[in-house]
């Protein structure tokens, strides 16, 4: 590993940005991408994104690799040299590694032109918020790269490091967060009949969406229905409460499933609202799609992977988290594959989570054995 990889992800880990203001980072990508000569770069894709091209001008396939830009709103501990300067914001999720471990893969590539084929770098906004990715593909410049496969590596604590997980079908579930507002009226305190006050509907809401869980992610009806904010009225003590709002994630193995549970919750929601008088809204605001690993393209990373000497997992059942990059997978045959970062270590968004150095070659090795296998 170069020590200028290290230092960059330094960097990018002491000046965290969140979704859609990673105006910092794209432009330390691009002055880290300008010496190496990709043919084409595009800026400012969904926003704040970067896709750099090696063209070998040759037809042959044309490979996308993925990296995020954004960090998260976590007030940041136990991290030194290289901690967050930012307050309240920092990369608890590995985006830092992800994205060195691309320019990583740019070195290589700028030393080893494609023979064929053409290779796209994608560095994506917005990953956090699930909104980068739908971004990234409404941007009329996209419909020009048209890659045969995506390929992206994430980092995944729990498993040992350098371990590569490897699963074809989903490997991590598809998620959607929903709030829904009930509206009634307030009345006195002393006179709550007078009123229609939302507490009973919400709590009876959260009962009933408890009901619906099907905790078993091994089961092909997994559905996780997660109470994140809760709110009725104000503190207003003479006020019986006239308005609620209950904030949910919920998340089904296939996005199909998705669609049918969320089905559940608005009927159960629009039920209790009317029972109790009150008006019910029901908004989606983050979405997203489970990340659905093509056959082909996964059996291409395992053979990387085992060329490379690399321990690798296959587990049976995915993760029961959600990941932007679900959408590429909607669109063309795509693999995300999970990087171990350590058994004995902190998860991703915890506060102390640091992204490990050492993973950064191993990274960078898969992705150029993936690349002279495909392109050679």
């Amino acid at each position: 590993m170069t020590t200028s990889l290290i230092e960059f992800r330094h960097d990018l880990h002491t000046h965290p940005e969140l979704s859609h203001q990673e105006h910092r980072t794209a432009a330390k990508v691009l002055e880290f991408l300008e010496p190496l000569r990709p043919d084409r770069v595009l800026t400012g894709i969904g926003g704040t994104g970067i896709v750099a091209t090696f063209d070998s001008g040759a037809p042959g396939p044309v490979l996308l690799f993925r990296s995020e830009l954004d960090a998260l709103p976590i007030v940041e501990l136990g991290v030194d040299h290289h901690g967050s300067t930012t307050h309240g914001v920092s990369h608890k999720c590995g985006h830092d590694g992800h994205t060195t471990m691309i320019l990583g893969l740019a070195q290589y590539l700028a030393e080893n032109r494609p023979a064929r084929g053409a290779v796209h770098l994608l560095f994506q906004p917005a990953e956090e918020t699930g909104t980068g990715a739908a971004a990234v593909l409404a941007d009329p410049r996209f419909a020009e790269i048209r890659p045969d496969l995506g390929i992206a590596i994430h980092n995944m604590p729990g498993y040992p490091l350098h371990t590569f997980v490897i699963k074809a079908g989903s490997i991590t579930a598809a998620v959607r967060s929903l709030v829904i507002r009930y509206t009634g009226r307030t009345s006195h305190a002393s006179e709550p009949e007078k009123g229609e006050n939302p507490s009973l509907a919400v709590a009876d809401l959260l009962r009933g969406c408890d009901a619906l869980n099907v905790h078993d992610i091994r089961s092909d009806g997994f559905r996780l229905i997660t109470p994140v904010h809760v709110r009725v009225g104000s503190v207003a003590y003479g006020v019986s409460a006239g308005d609620g709002e209950v904030h949910l994630t919920i998340r089904t193995v296939a996005n199909s499933g998705l669609a049918a549970l969320q089905a559940d919750i608005t009927a159960l929601a629009e039920s209790l609202g009317q029972r109790d008088g009150l008006s019910t809204d029901i908004e989606v605001v983050e979405d997203f799609y489970a990340n659905m690993n093509d056959p082909a393209v996964t059996e291409m990373v395992r053979q990387a992977a085992e060329e490379c000497g690399f321990a690798i997992e296959s587990p049976s059942v995915g993760l029961r988290g959600g990941e932007d990059f679900g959408l590429f997978t909607e669109r063309f045959p795509c693999c995300m594959v999970l990087l171990g970062s350590g058994v004995d270590t902190h998860p991703i968004h915890n506060p102390h989570y640091d992204f490990p150095d050492e993973l950064i070659p191993t990274g960078v090795r898969l992705y150029e054995t993936i690349v002279r296998r495909a392109l050679a």
